[in-house]
């Protein structure tokens, strides 16, 4: 039997893919994507919006970006490359709408 959950306000997924360094698409998100994962995290931890507000890491999103990584957020379905770990309190104002 199927139950229903409660979905967060605002979910995060980050980008934490690993790929060769020679492959066509670059090496991934790899350690750009942990260090952001886990500074994401912490703003959660911070705001204590465990319930409201989730992250989770991922697997390839679908860009691949020269530096940082990608998060996608759900809502609105918005999609940032280039996100590096000291970004996570300015995204998660952005996407909140509430501050640190």
């Amino acid at each position: 039997m199927l139950r229903a959950a409660i979905a967060p306000r605002l979910h995060l997924f980050v980008c934490a893919n690993r790929r060769a360094a020679d492959a066509p698409l670059g090496p991934g998100c790899g350690d750009a994507g942990e260090a952001t994962y886990a500074a994401l995290k912490a703003e959660v931890a911070q705001r204590s919006a465990y319930q409201t507000i989730w992250v989770t890491k991922t697997h390839c999103l679908g860009v691949c970006p020269k530096r940082g990584c990608t998060v996608a957020v759900h809502p609105p379905g918005a999609l940032f490359a280039e996100v590096e770990a000291g970004d996570a309190a300015m995204l998660m104002t952005h996407m909140s709408g509430s501050p640190t």
